[in-house]
């Protein structure tokens, strides 16, 4: 069994324009939480599951919604989740979809049980998380079931495909239709979705072609990769990145805002990401590290990093090599 419970962040992506339509600030909610929005478009990375949790918990209080999971993971689209997105659309069957949603699951989880069997005519995918949290899983589970769906739904035959619910939400079974559809059974033995084993073998219908940089995520994501690397070659401006991403200021201003968050506050959570990525390396200067985050004064810098972490990043430094 792993030790490590993570999640790729690229299975959050999908929070901010969720509060955003809520008219909740998406920054106030993720430094609650500790995640830096940046870090979202890094598909080799990990967000400890606790973390994750954390960020469902503080998103309901703040909402009041209870099912906020679920219209979360029905806003994605596999290929959003990177990697195993696209093995899991580009399979030839239902079949073999589902199979590579459990191989791969490793890309998208640490510390999680995904499961793929048949029981005489039902196909299930059967999902857990796995050891303990100091949070409640519950939204998650929701997204989650939500995402795995859309594997069923390859098959275009949505009467086919139900869900299994091991909580018991009878008495709201009908918000839940909005995302799960008619067929839903409550207080199972687990978290799972269900499907006619007849579409097993039908082919995958492929997704929609992606919107690129019309997609505000995919313009944000383009955005923190960009900045990354303009950020040692002096001052980055909103109107420099949108001449690089060939749209206008303005348009690059409504597609951020729809995902979330302003040029503003991405720039400064890219500089605050690599200005703790740096300083962990230990290999640089804090000059060095002031002047690969764009800054023109090492004051300037410190300035910054004593409002991200209320302490100086030489402190900082000290700390984590004092740990390690």
């Amino acid at each position: 069994m792993s030790k490590t419970f993570a999640h790729n962040p690229r299975t959050l992506l999908h929070i901010a324009p969720y509060l955003k339509s809520r008219s909740v600030s998406p920054t106030e909610i993720f430094n609650r939480a500790g995640v830096a929005p940046s870090a979202l478009f890094d598909e080799n990375g990990w967000v400890p599951r606790d973390l994750c949790f954390k960020l469902s918990t503080e998103m309901q209080k703040v909402t009041g919604e209870d099912f906020l999971g679920a219209e979360i993971g029905r806003s994605f689209r596999l290929q959003d989740l990177g990697t195993w997105g696209l093995a899991v659309t580009g399979a030839a069957t239902i079949r073999q979809a589902c199979e590579t949603a459990v191989t791969g699951l490793s890309l998208l989880h640490q510390g999680t049980d995904l499961r793929f069997r048949t029981e005489g005519r039902i196909a299930i995918l059967s999902f857990a998380y796995l050891g303990r949290s100091s949070f409640e899983p519950r939204q998650h589970i929701l997204g989650s079931l939500a995402v795995l769906r859309n594997i069923a739904l390859l098959a275009d035959v949505p009467e086919a495909v139900g869900t299994r619910f091991s909580h018991d939400y009878k008495r709201v079974g009908e918000r839940l239709e909005e995302t799960f559809g008619p067929s839903l059974q409550f207080g199972c033995a687990h978290d799972e979705i269900i499907f006619d084993c007849a579409i097993l073998d039908l082919p995958v219908k492929g997704p929609p072609e992606g919107k690129g940089h019309d997609d505000p995520v995919e313009t944000a994501s383009a955005l923190a990769s960009l900045v990354r690397e303009l950020l040692p070659y002096g001052p980055v401006s909103i109107e420099r990145v949108a001449s690089l991403l060939r749209m206008s200021t303005r348009t690059l201003q409504r597609r951020l805002w729809d995902w979330g968050f302003s040029f503003e506050e991405m720039l400064d959570d890219v500089r605050h990401a690599e200005a703790v990525r740096r300083l962990a390396t230990g290999q640089e200067t804090m000059k060095e590290v002031a002047f690969m985050l764009g800054y023109s004064h090492q004051a300037h810098f410190t300035r910054a990093f004593r409002r991200w972490t209320g302490v100086a990043p030489r402190d900082y430094a000290q700390r984590i090599f004092a740990n390690r």
